[in-house]
This record gives structure tokens, C-alpha cells and sequence, in this order.
């Protein structure tokens, strides 16, 4: 869930880490600091709060020396305060450290070098790998071999970079079961959880798989395996990271990736025909097919095994990937995984992954990030195209995995892809976006309520659930997503005078019992938010959907709630790119 950055090199290294820092300031935000080495001493900032807060008060770009390490935190050990915001040091504070992911056995770790002697002063586990590395260090006076002996100690999924006082040459990072890339620049060399944090400086980059150690110094990369064993890396040439990135004219990255759809939905239509044909022939021949996935990827799922029955008649079983594992052997020989991620590196959805891999499964994902740990552990991927996602709600991955899920569910099924009027898709969404006024004026009338339902039948319940995780997220309101034909078996109970309830109504089969759900809430007060392309009394408020072919709904109705949950958080005046507890990528189970 941290950002790692770290950087060896002719150039400052403090300009370039809090560059990198702001880059991945969406894998976590709570603190933040830098560590940087000059005349053979470590220097250190550190704060509470957003990378620019913390660099007002501070100013990281004093800290001198070309060689660093820095982070952005996401807490899951200890609160959140300035001892427990990383670099970490060791005893003699010569070490430092930053990481992502967690220590398992870190307990354990710290009651041995307490006994030994250890001082900490955090709470975190991430402060055991510093004191490791100090005691090994001690022993073998080798910042290599060290590093190689904690790194097989360490119980869990975990990346992290050492720098070292009395080597400032050097900088050391370890990979396992969490990310971490090697960027090759023309004057110094990258380390860092995204590729994002290093971009503009160069688009060369090695992608360290797991249990591997990276040994940078000014002249070159060594890589070993946790065996010791040195492995030659194969350098990649990214591509679609090099997308824009900054907010341009808009206020929010949130914002900004909801008007991107109009493009993006278009860019995920741009695929390898023989892919897809090769993707839909292992479907069409597997005993079973099981979708995992987390939050908005699961909704997505959902509309798999609604399209992928309805249309082809092929029935897939979505599960949530936390949950997998927990319903006994579902992997049997004939069963595929169809994994879904924005960023290919769920922890939860890679555990899946890797276990099925065991059994000897054939595992295809539907995925963002082309260079992520989920397309190099699949045995075939399918890229939802639709650049780097900034903001931490998940909206223009969502349409774009929806794209992808559309295109195998009508090649399965034998249909047209013209005649769908898959094609003219992002026409459509610039349609809906022109909505955003009226959209906005609703969510001036209900921002202050502490409850919304979501409600909608057959494709639409996907969405439904969709609607509410994007209010939840964002504008920090209790919200349900939910089948309408449920409403009668426990929630109209919750139903009062003014309770706001979006209804999904597109006019297609779901139209009439949809409507009647509507009336019976509407009869205990409720106020009924209409999406549908046609305007009904019983609509207390109505956002008027374009007529299109009525398979399309689900992926343009989406859209108004995305930008509905948008503006009632500004109106909450919270932060929707930053959204409380919450980052982007879940690396961590």
C-alpha cells in the first residue's frame, strides 16, 4: 500500500525523491518522509500528513547527497505519527530503510534483537528489517550478504530499500510477493513500487519478480534470488505509463478519470483479435471458471457472469479473492481463474493466482498495468488500456473492464460486435457527461444524508453495488447496493421520510418491476433517484439516460453515479483523491 522510491546518481537526490513521492502519493498518504546521504552521513525528514504539507513545513530538498531513499505511508502497523512515518533507521542510525507490505513474524523478530540489545522507536514492523540488517551487518561486514540473510528471515509479503552510511555507493532492494522495479536512467539508477514514481526520467525499467534482490550502484544493477544465486534481467521499454499524469485544468485526478472515458472506453476496444478468440476458446473448453477479484474489479466480475450466462450461455462463478482460498478445492484440474485487477497487484488476487499455478491451473487476467506482477504470473492477459489511474475510487478501469467483459461475452455468444453498438460507446459517454450539471444540483439537495440505496435488477445490480462503493469511498456516507426484488426481505425496514434511493431503470425486462420497487419506497418516504431513459412521476429527481441499445446501460449508467458520489463529497468538502484509510493498490492482505 506505501510508496517506495529510492535513487543512486549524479543528480540530487532529494528533488527526484519528492518528485517520485507526489507520483505516489496514491499508494498512501497519511506521512511521508526522505533519507538522503552526503559526506558520509545520513540525513533524515520525516512528517505527518500529504507529501506537500510535510515539504512546506520542512523543506526535503535541503537534504544534499545523490544517493536516497523515500516513502509515502499507508498505515498498517502502528498509528499514524512521525516515529512510526518511514525511513527507519538502526541503533546507530547508519541503516535506513523504507517499506511496503508487512512483516509477519516481526514479533518474534523484535524480541530477539531486543535481547540483544535494540532500541526501537516506532511502533511499525517495518523497524525490525533496519535492526536486522545492523546485526548482520556487525557480523559479516558485508552489506550484501546482510541484506541476503534478512531478506530469508522475513515472514510475509514485503519490498524494501536499504541505503548505507558507511557505503554510500550502494542502495539494496528486496522483492517479495510485493512490488518493486529497477528504473535505468542516463546519469542514476531508480528503485520504486510503481514505475509511475521514475517516469519522467526514463521509460527503461526491470521488473524484479519475487524472492529477488537488487544490488544498484553508480556503474550498474546486480540481481540475486534469496538463494544467492545472480539472475539476468531482461531490460523493458515501458509504454503506457508514460500517459499523462497531471491533473491538467482539473481540480481532482477523480474528476479528470471520469471525463476520460469518453477515450478510454475506445482505447479498451483496441485489442488483439487473436487474443480474444484465444481467451473465449479456453472459456469455452474449461470445466469450470471462477472470477476473482476485490471491490469495483468483483462488480465487474458480477457482470461476467451476467453477460458471459445470458448472452452465451457459459456460467462462471465471480468470488472474491480474500474469500477464495476459504470455500475449500475449487481448483480442480479442469477449472480456469479469470483473475481481474486494475493494478495486477492485489495481494489477495495474486495468493489466488500463485495457488492455482501450483495445481496446474490456467490462470488469464483482465488488467491495467502491463508490466504489473499479474500479467507476468498469468499465462494470458487482456490490458483494459485506460493509462495510469490516480485517484483512489476506481471509475475509468471499471468502464474499461466492463469493455473487455462486453467483448468476450458477444465473441463467446457469436454476436456482432457492430450490431451491439459496442462501437459507438464513448459517443454515448460524452452524452451522459453532459449530465454533470444537473447531477451536481442533486447532490447539493441530499449531501447531508447518512444513508443511500442503490437498487436495480439483473445487470443493473452490479451497478448498484458499484454506485454505493463510490459513495462510500469518497463521501464517507453509509451507502447499499442491492437487487431490487430484495427490498421486501429486510430493507423497506430501513426506509424513512427523505432516505434518498437511486433506482437503476433503464427501459429494458427489468423496466416494470423496477418501477413498482420504486412506488413501494416512494409509499414510506423515500426520495427516488431516477436513472433511465425514460422520466416516470414516481421520480423525485431524474437523470435522463440517451436511448441506446439496452445491453449497453450497465456501462453508461455507471457514469452519472460515479460523478453523483463526485460531487457530494465536494460538497462534504472532503478530499475525493484521497479518501480516508483507503490506497490504490491493496499490496497487503
Amino acid at each position: 500500500m506505501c510508496g517506495i522510491i529510492g535513487y543512486i546518481g549524479e543528480e540530487s537526490a532529494a528533488t527526484i525523491l519528492l518528485n517520485g513521492l507526489k507520483r505516489l502519493e496514491y499508494r498512501g498518504y497519511d506521512s511521508a518522509g526522505m533519507c538522503t546521504i552526503d559526506q558520509s552521513k545520513i540525513q533524515i525528514k520525516k512528517g505527518v500528513g500529504k507529501v506537500d504539507e510535510i515539504h512546506k513545513k520542512l523543506n526535503l530538498t535541503n537534504l544534499s547527497g545523490n544517493i536516497g531513499i523515500a516513502h509515502t505511508r499507508w498505515a498498517t502497523h502502528g498509528k499514524v505519527t512521525i516515529a512510526n512515518a518511514h525511513p527507519h533507521t538502526s541503533c546507530k542510525e547508519d541503516i535506513a530503510i523504507v517499506h511496503n507490505g508487512t512483516i509477519e513474524n516481526y514479533q518474534e523478530l523484535k524480541e530477539i534483537l531486543i535481547k540483544d540489545g535494540h532500541n526501537f522507536k516506532s511502533e511499525t514492523d517495518s523497524e525490525v528489517i533496519a535492526h536486522l540488517i545492523e546485526k548482520f551487518y556487525l557480523e559479516y561486514k558485508d552489506e550484501e550478504k546482510a541484506v541476503l540473510t534478512v531478506a530469508n528471515m522475513l515472514k510475509g509479503a514485503f519490498a524494501f530499500a536499504a541505503i548505507f552510511q558507511k557505503n554510500p555507493n550502494i542502495l539494496i532492494g528486496v522483492r517479495k510477493d510485493s512490488p518493486l522495479v529497477i528504473g535505468i536512467g542516463k546519469d542514476g539508477y531508480f528503485l520504486a513500487s510503481d514505475i509511475l514514481a521514475f517516469i519522467d526520467h526514463t521509460d527503461r525499467a526491470i521488473f524484479l519478480d519475487n524472492q529477488e534482490i537488487a544490488i544498484v550502484s553508480r556503474k550498474g544493477v546486480k540481481i540475486l534470488t534469496f538463494n544467492g544465486l545472480e539472475v539476468n534481467k531482461s531490460i523493458t521499454q515501458v509504454a503506457w505509463e508514460v500517459s499523462d499524469v497531471s491533473k491538467k485544468e482539473f481540480k481532482h485526478f477523480t474528476l479528470k478519470e471520469i471525463k476520460e472515458q469518453v477515450y478510454t472506453v475506445r482505447a479498451a476496444l483496441n485489442q488483439d483479435l487473436n487474443k480474444i478468440d484465444e481467451f473465449c476458446n479456453k472459456i469455452k473448453n474449461a470445466k469450470r471458471i471462477y472470477v476473482v477479484a476485490c471491490g469495483t474489479s468483483y462488480h465487474a466480475g458480477l457482470m461476467a457472469k451476467h453477460l458471459f450466462n445470458k448472452l452465451a450461455k457459459i456460467y462462471i462463478e465471480p468470488i472474491i479473492a480474500s474469500e477464495f482460498l476459504h470455500y475449500g478445492d475449487l481448483t480442480d484440474g479442469g477449472s480456469v481463474i479469470i483473475a481481474i485487477s486494475q493494478s495486477g497487484e492485489t495481494a489477495d488476487v495474486l495468493n489466488v493466482v500463485r495457488e492455482a499455478r501450483k495445481q496446474g491451473l490456467k490462470v488469464f487476467a483482465i488488467v491495467n498495468s502491463v508490466s504489473s506482477s499479474l500479467v507476468r504470473e498469468s499465462d494470458l492477459s487482456l490490458f483494459i488500456n485506460c493509462g495510469p489511474e490516480i485517484g483512489v475510487a476506481a471509475t475509468k478501469s471499471f468502464t474499461s473492464q466492463l469493455v473487455i467483459i462486453y467483448l468476450l461475452a458477444l465473441k463467446l455468444a457469436g454476436l456482432s460486435i457492430e450490431d451491439s453498438g459496442l462501437l459507438k460507446l464513448s459517443k454515448y459517454v460524452r452524452e451522459v457527461l453532459k449530465l454533470e450539471d444537473e447531477i451536481q444540483k442533486i447532490s447539493l439537495k441530499y449531501y447531508n444524508n447518512g444513508d443511500f440505496y442503490y437498487v436495480g435488477r439483473g445487470p443493473h445490480f452490479p451497478i448498484a453495488l458499484e454506485g454505493a462503493l463510490k459513495l462510500k469511498e469518497l463521501a464517507y456516507i453509509h451507502a447499499e447496493g442491492m437487487p431490487a426484488g430484495e427490498l421486501k426481505h429486510g430493507t423497506l425496514a430501513l426506509i424513512n421520510d427523505g432516505t434518498p434511493v437511486v433506482v437503476l431503470n433503464p427501459y429494458d425486462e427489468t423496466y416494470f418491476e423496477t418501477l413498482g420497487n420504486a412506488a413501494e419506497m416512494k409509499a414510506r418516504g423515500a426520495k427516488i433517484i431516477g436513472v433511465s431513459d425514460r422520466m416516470n412521476e414516481i421520480y423525485d429527481d431524474f437523470i435522463h439516460l440517451p436511448t441506446v441499445n439496452k445491453l449497453l446501460y450497465p456501462i453508461i449508467e455507471v457514469i452519472p453515479l460515479q460523478l453523483l458520489a463526485y460531487y457530494i463529497t465536494i460538497a462534504r468538502k472532503q478530499d475525493p483523491d484521497y479518501p480516508r484509510n483507503l490506497a490504490k493498490s491493496v499490496t497487503v492482505k
